[in-house]
């Protein structure tokens, strides 16, 4: 069961308050609102912020607060799991860097050092191969992603063989296969047999929640502000979706903000875009598939013109997010190719002989089929009316660590040298000279980053208001004992 919550609670807070003030408070609220329209008198407004929610990941391609057991054909990315990892191939799940994806993104820190597996415990008679294996031939040899490794919260049971065939700085030389008591094995081939033992697999916290310290509140805030975002103009666009002789038009896209579509509304449907004036997601306006409580399968998303395939638009799954935030228990997924999944709180089964691209956060995870998982970060930026900025990023890496540079967060200090957490950073070391970094806002090529909208001197809606603002806070008063009077002679008469 997860310990996140949805974002009701809210609305039925903000609800009562706004009962209580009409009822007591409704001639004050009329003088406040006359005067926002006086000179020098500034009405009280709600911030709207922009945040990520995939930031919680920290690069992970797949993070779960779960356990993780893995036997699709491969994972081109990371994976970070609270509990167990484990894997269904005997012969060593494929974990490298760039096959069929993405070659673009860099790998998380733990520890400072560079990972693809990081978890509680290694579990299990299945294997996994973490070859950082890279097709595109764009990582350099000595950057963290041609030599990351695995972190584990408790390596009790553990050892260590000789195996040959190294790769990264370890090319050609020996590595180590590190077998758990159930036969199950790690092959770390980026590190050299000769300098390992297996205390280098442990993490210097004691779980592998301590390396986001933040998850919970972060999580919470986001399903809140999603929930906040459905029907609010002001901060999600509505797309239109019209249904005729079978298939499924939408229109009416924003290009400034996130576009909302119900899931129910476009599943096992081929999504015409003739009408969507040649929109795509984007940074300052992503799609966003809302699914609905009770869903217990994600199948295909067909917008046509949107192809997967490599060289095509395999990267708008960095501007795709299916909420599943209302979603608990398992949800199967099959057949979708493109978008971030947010699944706090149920087990993600990815089930598919098609390959799917994006991040996942999810309180379980479990995979089969021939279909792959590529790492595309997501890089949407959403809307929230809260005041408070949106989740941080976890601890960023020191700056003697070598690897990806850090992002600066705004709440969450950066760690001392002997523990850093993942790295929040999209951008390769500096010691990688060969991928380019994920787009982000602002960057040529992709929207820049929206600004907090600003607060109009004159909206539609604002009333006129002649006068001095002393004249109008002196009628709003007469109102509110006018007001006051009225109340206590009904009690009287009442009381009669």
């Amino acid at each position: 069961m997860s310990f996140f919550r949805s974002g009701v609670r809210r609305g039925r807070v903000v609800a009562a308050a706004a009962a209580v003030v009409g009822l007591a408070g409704m001639a004050t609220i009329a003088g406040l609102g006359a005067l926002a329209g006086v000179p020098g008198v500034i009405a009280a407004q709600a911030a709207v912020s922009t945040y990520n929610p995939f930031d919680v990941n920290s690069d992970f391609t797949i993070l779960t607060t779960g356990n993780a057991h893995l036997g699709n054909a491969e994972l081109e990315g990371s994976v970070a799991a609270f509990g167990s990892i484990s894997s269904d191939d005997p012969n060593g799940y494929d974990v490298l860097h760039q096959s069929a994806g993405r070659a673009d993104y860099t790998v998380p820190l733990v520890d400072g050092a560079p990972v693809r597996i990081l978890a509680g415990t290694f579990t299990g008679t299945g294997s996994f191969d973490i070859s950082n294996r890279d097709d595109s031939g764009t990582i350099a040899t000595s950057s963290p992603e041609a030599n990351a490794l695995a972190k584990l919260a408790d390596t009790t049971g553990l050892t260590a063989q000789v195996r040959g065939g190294g790769v990264g700085n370890n090319a050609g030389g020996d590595f180590p296969r590190v077998t758990n008591p159930e036969g199950g094995f790690l092959d770390l081939k980026a590190a050299p047999y000769a300098d390992f033992a297996v205390s280098d697999l442990q993490t210097e916290q004691a779980a592998v929640a301590d390396y986001f310290p933040d998850l919970e509140a972060d999580v919470e805030r986001t399903n809140e502000c999603l929930a906040s975002m459905y029907g609010n103009p002001e901060l999600s666009n509505a797309v239109t979706v019209e249904e005729e002789g079978g298939l499924v038009y939408v229109s009416g896209f924003s290009t400034t903000m996130p576009n909302v579509i119900d899931y129910a509304d476009v599943a096992g449907a081929t999504v015409k875009m003739d009408r969507a004036d040649g929109y795509v997601p984007t940074a300052q306006a992503p799609l966003v598939i809302r699914v609905p409580e009770g869903t217990t399968t994600i199948g295909p998303l067909d917008f046509e013109g949107w192809s997967a395939g490599s060289g095509e638009q395999q990267d708008y799954a960095r501007y795709i997010m299916l909420d599943l935030s209302a979603v608990t228990g398992t949800v199967t997924v099959d057949g979708l190719e493109l978008g971030a999944i947010w699944a706090p709180n149920a087990t993600v089964e990815f089930a598919s002989g098609i390959t799917t691209n994006g991040q996942w956060f999810a309180d379980g995870v479990t995979t089969s089929g021939g279909g792959e998982i590529h790492h595309h970060t997501f890089g949407g930026l959403l809307l929230c009316d809260d005041e408070e900025p949106g989740p941080s990023p976890s601890p960023s890496p020191s700056a003697s660590t070598p690897g990806p540079s850090p992002s600066p967060s705004p709440s969450t200090p950066s760690p001392s040298p002997s523990s850093p957490g993942p790295s929040p950073s999209d951008t390769p070391s500096p010691s990688t000279p060969a991928p380019s970094a994920t787009p982000t806002p602002g960057t040529p090529g992709t929207p820049g980053t929206p600004g907090t909208p600003g607060t109009p001197d004159d909206g539609p809606g604002s009333l006129a208001v002649t006068g001095s603002p002393a004249a109008v806070l002196a009628g709003t008063a007469t109102a509110a004992v006018l007001l006051g009077a009225l109340l206590i002679a009904v009690r009287r008469r009442v009381g009669r």
